[in-house]
């Protein structure tokens, strides 16, 4: 604080902290106490209130099929009177026509097909005003049943206990998938750190810098659809395999990558790539290199110099890394929704979405959100206690 004071003066100071502060409070305070109270708050959604506003959707829904209805039955009557294009009718043996011949031979809508289509659309109609009707009743007793009986709320643990075995075995894989994604990840970013810290010519770094860089100056969603390009049964993948002769497209031998482990953990691993290369490329730059030099001069393996120098070093790189990529991986939504379409298992960050905006469940979403967040803060501080770094180790 006393370095932005002497730097900045107290004015601008305080102006920053102000900003700070506002944020932590609106972003990051607020939504989870919010959060936490709804994930313990139970709603019993059998009371009379919740049934009558269940029908009233539905009466809803259905007054607006009708109306579609009507619109298109007047659409096909204004065509039949004469919007569309004439055209000289043909007479058919054995079938009534629907038209009859006009001066100048064309065609023109029969009185009976007129009104039968008038009887349609004011059937329509009286039942669209039956509905209307019935709306207005069921939310007459919605207001008067509102405060007798509800939707009773208490706090309970009630929205954690009554979660499905399905969605507790898919929170479970979901913690599996998103460790395996950081395991691919380090396995794959520790050499590419490595090799970038350990460089001494500039242009090569320069040009690993921008290989890693450029790739996400495009949005996320566009990178994912590459993948999907890529990965698809008629997509790049299985054309090469296809001009190889190992399949072929046109007999329908192409494989489906997409909807898989594998496509989904390469998508996320290309996604959340530099969220683990950086912080052990960091870690590493700041080892002194003659410690390495001076490994290899005393007859160390490769093996050895990594366990036993470099990674030791580059400890709070990576977990840093691993912990960003876990989080990542967990509350990812875009990839499994995106890459799987349905054939591959639910994440759980999928059945959060769908507590939230498709069963209207907010109070269980909240839980399964909290749930997952717990999860996530537990990795945390497995990972520290693993890796024997503290706060003040991830900071540097």
């Amino acid at each position: 604080m006393g370095d932005l004071v002497r730097s900045y003066g107290k004015g601008l100071t305080a102006i920053f902290v102000g900003f700070v502060v506002l944020w932590i409070l609106l972003m990051i305070v607020v939504p989870q106490i919010t959060m936490i109270d709804r994930a313990f708050t139970y709603q019993d959604r059998g009371g009379e209130t919740a049934m009558l506003a269940v029908e009233i959707d539905r009466a809803y829904a259905k007054r607006f099929q009708l109306e579609q209805q009507v619109q298109q039955a007047q659409n096909a009557a204004d065509a039949d009177t004469g919007l569309s294009a004439p055209s000289i009718g043909t007479p058919s043996i054995g079938a009534p026509s629907a038209t009859a011949p006009s001066a100048g031979g064309l065609p023109q809508p029969s009185a009976s097909a007129a009104a039968d289509g008038q009887d349609d659309v004011e059937a329509l109609e009286a039942e669209i005003a039956e509905l209307t009707a019935q709306i207005r009743e069921l939310e007459a007793q919605e207001d008067l049943s509102s405060g007798e009986a509800g939707m009773k709320a208490e706090y309970s643990l009630r929205n954690f206990t009554t979660m499905s075995g399905i969605h507790f075995q898919i929170f479970v894989m979901t913690l599996l998938y998103a460790f395996c994604v950081t395991i691919l990840s380090f396995l794959i970013c520790y050499p590419v750190a490595f090799v970038i810290a350990t460089t001494t010519n500039r242009n090569r770094l320069a040009l690993m810098m921008l290989g890693l860089v450029i790739p996400y100056a495009i949005n996320e969603l566009l990178r994912i659809f590459s993948w999907i390009m890529i990965l698809e049964k008629n997509g790049i993948l299985n054309s090469v395999l296809n001009f190889i002769g190992i399949v072929d497209i046109d007999a329908g031998e192409g494989i489906r990558f997409v909807a898989s482990n594998g496509a989904v953990f390469t998508v996320m691993v290309y996604a959340y790539v530099l969220f683990m290369v950086f912080p052990i490329y960091n870690t590493i730059d700041t080892l002194d290199k003659n410690q390495i030099e001076a490994a290899r001069d005393l007859g160390a393996s490769a093996w050895k110099i990594h366990t036993r120098v470099v990674i030791p070093h580059a400890k709070p790189g990576i977990a840093v890394g691993s912990i960003m990529t876990f989080m990542l991986s967990a509350g990812s939504i875009a990839v499994p929704e995106i890459v799987g379409r349905g054939l591959h298992p639910d994440w759980f960050s999928q059945l959060i979405y769908r507590r939230f905006f498709e069963a209207d469940a907010w109070n269980q979403g909240s839980a399964y959100s909290l749930a997952l967040l717990v999860a996530c803060i537990v990795f945390i501080f497995a990972t520290m206690a693993i890796f024997k770094v503290g706060i003040r180790d991830i900071a540097r």
